[in-house]
């Protein structure tokens, strides 16, 4: 392929970190830069703006099944469900090392100094598809919410199905029954009734 030009580039680099076409001002500063450094200048801007954060950490809450209603018979929204989505957003834009961005959504109320950030991205634990009208006559409702954590936090975090394991060990699968039920065990505090 031959080598792009200038606003073919800066239409790449737009829509791959911003999920945006470049503004009209975005482009005219761009082809009249001429100065050797000029592309970073771009894709630094692109990186520090706001829509940055929102274009990829729309992702990252796909990944972690978020929705801000619950789903079901009786889709309720969820009035509340909106910093968890600001803070996933604003993590990506102040780029938290990947490692605290986890450790907050496990166990940020267990931190030594939990802060309000790291309280909201436990909230990962409450998002998610529920009944709630039906909780209460049907207890067996809270193995499935255990299991939709479970599967969600092996798949977001590690990559790995789980789903087989609830009932039974597969030959190939990494986490046995005994493994999932383990891991049941660590959330179970987590899912309560309405």
């Amino acid at each position: 392929s031959p080598e792009a030009d200038r606003l073919t580039l800066l239409r790449r680099a737009s829509y791959d970190l911003l999920g945006l076409p470049p503004s009209k001002e975005q482009i005219d500063g761009f082809l009249g830069d001429r100065s050797p450094n000029a592309w970073e200048k771009v894709v630094d801007s692109l990186l520090a703006s706001p829509r940055y954060g929102e274009k990829w950490g729309r992702h990252w809450l796909d990944v972690i099944r978020f929705g801000e209603s619950t789903g079901f018979e009786r889709n309720v929204i969820i009035n509340n469900a909106w910093p968890f989505r600001d803070y996933v957003i604003r993590s990506f834009n102040e780029d938290k090392p990947y490692d605290r961005f986890v450790i907050e959504h496990l166990a940020g109320d267990e931190l030594d100094q939990p802060t309000y950030d790291s309280l909201t991205a436990t909230t990962f634990y409450r998002i998610g598809p529920r009944v709630r009208f039906r909780e209460k006559n049907y207890p067996s409702y809270r193995y499935d919410y255990m299991d939709d954590m479970i599967r969600t936090t092996y798949q977001g975090f590690m990559g790995l199905s789980v789903n087989c394991a609830r009932c039974h060990d597969h030959k190939f699968d990494p986490i046995t029954r005994l493994d999932y039920y383990r891991s049941m065990a660590a959330f179970w505090g987590y899912v309560d009734y309405d």
